[in-house]
């Protein structure tokens, strides 16, 4: 049986480092199961970049979270639409574009790999 997988991109709250969190599809879920740094030009050559999926995202119970601050979780800033770990603030500031704005959970999402 073949695993739908694919790898996207995320910037780290603390540290402001590029990571990738591999996720695969598992009963109409995206399930986080890996988290790796990764080099900004490795990411575009991989295409990681371009990468856009919709739908509900849930981490493995092994899942590591960010390889730098360890969160487990994440959240999609509502200017950029780019990733970063996220660690319960009410408050966020996005590491890729530097806006700031409340957080709020969503049962499904819309994430795109990075874009540079």
């Amino acid at each position: 049986m073949r695993v739908k997988a694919n790898v996207i991109l995320a910037k780290c709250r603390t540290e402001r480092q590029l990571y990738g969190m591999r996720i695969e599809e598992r009963n109409g879920d995206w399930i986080r199961t890996w988290a790796f740094p990764i080099k900004e030009e490795l990411a575009v050559q991989e295409g990681f970049d371009k990468v856009n999926i919709n739908g509900s995202f849930h981490a493995a119970e092994d899942y590591p979270g960010c390889p730098y601050c360890g969160t487990q979780n994440f959240f999609v800033c509502g200017t950029c639409g780019k990733l970063n770990c996220y660690n319960g603030e009410r408050v966020t500031t996005c590491k890729w574009c530097g806006k700031s704005a409340e957080t709020y959970t969503a049962d499904t999402l819309s994430v795109t790999g990075g874009g540079y």
